[in-house]
């Protein structure tokens, strides 16, 4: 990406936060076999090492490339001024992380999970969410002549809206701004998951478009109109409140079955690069895998048994490693182009085997977890197994992640060769 080196600092940025994130994890995973590891780590505990896990791969690994994504569609890259602005704004978000690792390992955090800013660290990273929107706001001004109004006035229109995400973190870090489960079960509701879940169809459904694809795509209206339906549901069903044993929130999440047929219905509406087809096809069996599990777990019974137990731990990674990771890297390929797309060809089966094998045993050990409670006094063999498998999932894991930030940082020394 030689003529587009503000993308490809946010994706070499990224790959690099895959890599540390997936290190803190095998070595939460490490302690969990060898507990007695954290001998040698002192007050550093297991509990200070998972928001630098969990952060580091929503800010780090799945953020940038979507920042990468909004510089391709602000055309940051057109001139040098606005690519150099859009670097620097990258470094920042990286520093920001870094800040805010060293804030988690101190044992400082808001106690919300993936909103664990706090103190000096909320400041640092909100500083950089503006210095990135300044960034954007920079390309919009200079690219304005370049592009038909309908497209100034939809750049216009998302940059207002980005402009509000720095106040929303600030007030959503506080404990007090709302609880992060359902206080009645213990457990999300299906409103709560349904609009979550809501933003990710958007993201698929504006992706083809945004990447200015070609091909014949069906009219949008209907994808626009059930997802606005979608929508006004879930406020409905989190203004009225309820748990999973009620029908209305069963439905709720329901809601979101149909769009296992209809992504790649119309993600197939467009010419893709060739390159982009393996990062295609897992993205969208892991969505359809995402939405018919999720639903299914959220039933009664199944809830009621998986909630307190790795079974969250498996469905986060099936979000996580599974569908987010396949989406990012194929965001990162359709960027990137052919020579980003044979560097993740490397090593792209040893992940989605890891991570199929990683999210069945914590599956299954979340299962056994919920028949009986002895696990918690005693160490069974079943569990000191399954934590193996773990173990060893993370270790194939982060051996890709590193193969891939290496070969990012080593493409970067040909393009400026």
């Amino acid at each position: 990406m030689k003529d587009r080196p503000a993308i490809s600092c946010a994706i070499r940025h990224a790959f690099g936060w895959l890599f540390f994130a997936n290190l803190i994890g095998v070595v939460m995973a490490l302690l969990l076999v060898f507990p007695q590891a954290g001998n040698f780590l002192g007050g550093f505990t297991y509990g200070r090492w998972v928001p630098l896990h969990l952060n580091w791969q929503l800010y780090g690994w799945t953020s940038l490339p979507l920042i990468a994504w909004l510089f391709s569609i602000y055309e940051v890259d057109r001139y040098s001024k606005t690519s150099a602005w859009a670097k620097v704004a990258v470094a920042g978000w990286s520093l920001a992380l870094a800040c805010g690792g060293l804030s988690w390992l101190m044992g400082h955090s808001s106690g919300k999970i993936f909103l664990d800013w706090k103190g000096a660290a909320l400041w640092v990273f909100l500083a950089a969410q503006v210095g990135l929107w300044i960034s954007l706001a920079r390309a919009l001004r200079k690219n304005t002549g370049e592009w038909t109004s309908w497209a100034r006035l939809l750049r216009g229109l998302a940059l207002a809206f980005l402009a509000m995400v720095p106040f929303s973190l600030w007030l959503t870090t506080s404990p007090q701004t709302y609880p992060p489960i359902n206080p009645s079960t213990g457990g999300p509701t299906g409103a709560s998951l349904l609009g979550s879940t809501l933003t990710v169809v958007a993201l698929l459904l504006l992706l083809p478009r945004t990447l200015r694809l070609t091909g014949t795509p069906r009219s949008g209206r209907w994808y626009v109109a059930l997802w606005v339906f979608e929508f006004v549901a879930f406020i409905l069903l989190e203004w009225r409140g309820g748990t999973h044993r009620q029908i209305e929130q069963i439905l709720g999440l329901a809601l979101l079955i149909p769009w296992v047929w209809l992504i790649p219905r119309c993600l197939l509406d467009f010419t893709w690069p060739k390159e982009t087809v393996f990062w295609r096809r897992s993205a969208l069996l892991w969505w359809g895998a995402l939405v018919l599990l999720g639903w299914a777990e959220f039933l009664p019974g199944i809830l009621d048994r998986m909630k307190f137990t790795n079974g969250l731990v498996a469905h986060s990674h099936l979000a996580m490693a599974g569908f987010t990771s396949s989406y990012v890297l194929l965001l990162s390929v359709a960027l990137g182009g052919r020579k980003m797309g044979e560097l993740l060809r490397r090593g792209s089966m040893l992940w989605q085997g890891s991570v199929i094998v990683y999210v069945m045993a914590m599956i299954a050990c979340g299962w056994l977890e919920g028949a009986e409670y002895s696990w918690m006094s005693e160490m069974p063999l079943w569990r000191t197994a399954l934590y193996v498998v773990r173990l060893l999932c993370g270790l194939v894991m982060l051996g890709v992640s590193w193969q891939w930030w290496w070969g990012n940082i080593y493409g970067r020394k040909l393009d400026e060769a």
